[in-house]
């Protein structure tokens, strides 16, 4: 210790400086006497201890003998002291960087190192700390530099965003403003186009009038995030001056993405770019986070910050400088500029604004107006002159009984408008994602309601109640109650006996109708629902559907999936579904924090692990979540916005994904989803306003306004009434010809329908050669396009076999749109079935042929109210059984299990029974 000690004595004297003791006179004499009188003492030469040394032997001599008074001093209070220390001490603990604890401590070790150093006793001088002297700081902004000064890989040119002409004042010098290689050696083209295209705005060098702000209005998947990072880094660091042209910015984005844009600024720069993340954080915090940030003596660059965080402190940000440059992610959230946050953010003294929205255009082109003139304010007028101008002529022109005059001025104004947002507007759309990604398929599924369902929904829509409010046009309220609980029921009986039962608004059509539901779902004790052992997933014709996608999905395949729905009641039915069959599965909705979300998120994505189902709930994780780690994802409800869905539905087609992607869109033939998808198709052709080239549609709108408005019909006996809509010529002309004539008749007529098969999906599935005209997609159609995509009045030539195999009798129409990916995708492994699984084959299908027939009025139906439906002498249902014998036990891994006999559903695939063991399979796994 005496050593180490010395080190340190040494080297903090070599400087120069005074010694950190004092000896009295008293002592020295002593102690020379004695050395004298020993004959230590000798004449000084070169090898002689230097006099540190020596005074310390001396020091240590005197201690031993007793000549020298030994004081103890403490080392800590004399470079910290604490005001008001207990107030502070029960203060939670926070680390004493402002920025946190780094990834390698340097700021945090340089605070709280103490150098060792002797103290000699007796000493009366305070010691001495120059922690400077022993702690060498790493200088990480040079390392950058060395770093990013390397030349980038072959085959990538530089990026330079601008450089100067041949001034005229040859005493000014600017520079060229180049995209440093750390980050440019990343960029796709496409990105490298959207870097490029978001500086020429925000910079000024357009010479437009009014324009300093943008719109990134690109598909999920294309990037959006790091084209905004690199913008951010390369204006943080260079301008055309030579000094940086942002020196404070502000990342506006929803609570959920806030630490992801953390992770993603450092990972693609590091520790390059000062930040503060107020995500998660105590008010106190926050105000101590927003304080350093607006701070003009802050090393702080970036400040990331929820919508709800800015709103409640936007007084904070009022003096100048406090924002050089302003990021909105998700900035549709700013379509309504009466909201608190909009007027917040704008009022904001901030020019440059950079917002970032794969869905910029969501409901009408007043919000779309909304968004313009938060990011350019006037560049369209006020709003008046918007909605007279622009806003009325485009849409009276895209109605139906619209006018040649209409339709021509309509056209004129769409194409004015587009010009003008085209300035500042970048949108493109995930068809660019084919260059990276594995092929993908959207199929639009048409499912039939049960009997009890189609029971309801007839009793609903012709009570009393409802057609009162209808004919009188009551309260928005009100309509909005009696759709949603439509919705409802679409999705499944129980969600709608659920809000009869709570007394919800909206039931007031339903009552008396807790008579229709059958009695075995009610075995519970005080009545309760049960479900009748698995048996309600009959009761709704799109979860039939689902039970046997998900059954054949586990048996044949090693694919994972995702289940999207706007309500939690119908995610605790899929889960419920998932526990009864055993599928691992993991939910997301609005009651999971922020924290855990992405630890679901990793263990979904993570193929060590056994999950299957992923649960997501479209309002609470539709934005920003990666799950790759699935190839299918079914959107089981629609929504009246059209961008929840399309958020939704890019979880699984992004970068990363190896596997081919399977999107499911459901729909309850003739019932008010299809209008809602209807609407969505309606907005979506709006996008054309936005997009670089303008396409003449001449169907404009599918429905006329007053179609719209005509929610509360049923259309029973038709297999798609979107399909019906489109008056569909391919589909007609296929009843009046034969295919060969039919295809003919379409090449000459410039009908180009895909001969390729595109993504292989046909191939796999074995129906390409078999297809027909109607049956192929006409080139490479755009999502909203449903009259050129594939046309599927039977499931069996739809180009995906498992879908084949699940579909049923509740499949009525199929929509199909194959969109091609140039990665080579990873197929699907297929699960071999067990030799004891196939052993109980035969008992379980002797068993399974005797099962009940249900009748309606004297017909036979599918069992979808099946179940005994006698709950008493009003009911329609009679159950008709043919001779049955007792329950059988079969054998399996765990012993005998004892098999209920439930209601054969088709001659087709069935859905699975209960799992009540991992050996116990029925016949409808394999036909």
């Amino acid at each position: 210790m005496e050593d180490e000690e010395e080190t340190f004595s040494n080297s903090g004297d070599s400087t120069g400086s005074e010694p950190d003791y004092e000896v009295s006179p008293e002592s020295s004499e002593s102690n020379g006497s004695e050395y004298d009188n020993d004959g230590v003492e000798t004449p000084a030469t070169r090898s002689d201890p230097p006099p540190n040394h020596r005074r310390k032997s001396q020091n240590v001599a005197a201690l031993v003998r007793g000549n020298i008074e030994v004081k103890r001093q403490s080392l800590f209070p004399r470079v910290y002291s604490v005001v008001d220390a207990e107030a502070t001490l029960r203060k939670p603990f926070k680390p004493p960087c402002s920025i946190g604890y780094s990834e390698n401590k340097e700021q945090l070790t340089r605070r709280l190192w103490a150098r060792k150093r002797f103290v000699p006793w007796g000493s009366s001088s305070p010691a001495s700390i120059h922690i400077t002297n022993r702690f060498s700081t790493p200088n990480t902004i040079d390392n950058g530099d060395s770093e990013e000064s390397e030349s980038l890989p072959p085959g990538i040119e530089p990026l330079v965003l601008w450089q100067p002409e041949e001034a005229k004042d040859q005493n000014v010098e600017f520079n060229c403003i180049t995209v440093e290689p750390l980050l440019v050696k990343f960029l796709r083209p496409h990105q490298r186009e959207g870097v490029q295209f978001m500086f020429d705005c925000v910079s000024g060098i357009l010479g437009a009038e009014n324009i300093n702000g943008c719109i990134l209005a690109d598909d999920m998947g294309l990037g959006k995030t790091l084209q905004s990072i690199t913008l951010l880094y390369t204006l943080l660091r260079q301008g055309f001056d030579g000094k940086s042209m942002v020196k404070k910015a502000i990342v506006v984005t929803p609570t959920s993405l806030v630490s992801n844009w953390e992770a993603e600024i450092k990972k693609w720069v590091g520790e390059r770019v000062k930040l503060v993340a107020l995500c998660e954080s105590t008010r106190e915090d926050v105000v101590s986070g927003i304080d350093s940030f607006t701070n003009s003596r802050s090393p702080l660059q970036v400040l990331i910050i929820s919508y709800e965080t800015f709103r409640m402190h936007s007084s904070k940000f009022n003096q100048d400088g406090s924002c050089d440059l302003l990021i909105c992610d998700e900035a549709h959230r700013l379509k309504n500029d009466q909201t608190l946050t909009n007027r917040a953010l704008a009022a904001l003294s901030c020019k440059r604004r950079i917002l970032l929205s794969g869905t910029p255009m969501q409901n009408d082109l007043e919000e779309f107006y909304a968004m313009v003139s938060f990011t350019n304010p006037g560049v369209l007028g006020d709003a008046s002159y918007f909605r007279r101008y622009y806003e009325m002529p485009i849409v009276c022109g895209r109605e139906p009984t619209a006018t040649e005059e209409e339709k021509r001025l309509g056209s004129e104004r769409s194409a004015e408008l587009s010009g003008k947002v085209n300035q500042f507007i970048l949108r493109r759309t995930n068809t660019l994602l084919s260059n990276h990604l594995p092929p993908k398929i959207i199929e639009v599924v048409c499912c039939k309601m049960s009997p009890l369902q189609s029971q309801l929904y007839n009793h609903f829509i012709h009570s009393k109640n409802v057609k009162r409010a209808i004919s009188e046009e009551a309260k928005q309220s009100k309509i909005l109650a009696y759709i949603t609980v439509l919705k409802k029921l679409c999705n499944h009986p129980k969600l709608v006996y659920d809000t009869i039962k709570s007394g919800s608004p909206g039931t007031s059509g339903f009552d008396d109708c807790l008579r229709f539901f059958p009695t075995a779902m009610f075995s519970g004790r005080s009545g309760s629902w049960t479900g009748g052992d698995g048996a309600w997933v009959e009761l709704s014709g799109k979860m039939h559907v689902l039970a046997r996608l998900l059954a054949h999905l586990r048996q044949k395949t090693d694919d994972r999936i995702v289940l999207v729905s706007n309500y939690t009641q119908t995610l605790e039915l899929f889960a419920q579904l998932c526990r009864e069959r055993r599928y691992p599965f993991l939910k997301l909705d609005g009651s999971t924090s922020i924290s855990k979300r992405q630890k679901l998120v990793n263990q979904f994505n993570d193929p060590s692990k056994d999950e299957f189902v992923f649960l997501l709930s479209s309002k609470a994780g539709g934005c920003g979540l990666n799950l790759i780690g699935g190839n299918r994802l079914v959107l089981f409800d629609p929504d009246w916005n059209p961008a929840n869905d399309k958020q939704a539905a890019a979880r699984v087609w992004r970068d990363g994904q190896k596997k081919r992607v399977y999107i499911y869109r459901f729909l309850s033939t003739g019932t008010i989803e299809e209008k809602v998808y209807q609407r969505q198709m309606s907005k979506e052709g709006l996008q054309k306003v936005i997009q670089q080239e303008h396409v003449d549609s001449e169907m404009g709108n599918l429905l006329s306004t007053e179609d719209l408005r005509d929610l509360f019909t049923f259309f029973e006996n038709t297999s798609s009434e979107i399909h019906e809509k489109m008056c569909c010529n391919r589909c007609r002309q296929r009843e009046m010809m034969s295919d060969s004539s039919l295809k003919s008749e379409c090449m000459s007529g410039g009908c180009q329908i895909d001969e390729e098969d595109i993504g292989g999906f046909a191939g796999i599935a074995g129906c390409f050669k078999s297809l027909k005209s109607h049956e192929k997609q006409v080139g490479t159609p755009k999502e909203e396009d449903l009259a050129s995509w594939g046309h599927h009045h039977c499931p069996s030539t739809v180009p995906d076999p498992i879908f084949q195999a699940s579909a049923g009798d509740e499949v009525s129409f199929v929509f199909t749109n194959q969109i091609g990916g140039k990665l080579t995708p990873i197929e699907s492994t297929v699960r071999k079935i067990e030799e004891t699984e196939h052993k109980s084959l035969p008992v379980l299908k002797k068993d399974l042929s005797r099962r009940p027939i249900l009748t309606y009025k004297n017909k036979e139906i599918s069992p979808a109210a099946a179940i005994s439906l006698n709950r008493d002498s009003r009911s329609s249902f009679n159950l008709k059984t043919l001779q049955q014998p007792p329950s059988k036990l079969m054998r399996t891994l765990q012993g005998k299990t004892k098999i209920s006999l439930l209601p054969r559903t088709s001659a087709g695939i069935q859905i699975p029974s209960n799992r009540l063991s991992p050996a116990c399979i029925n016949d409808d796994d394999f036909q």
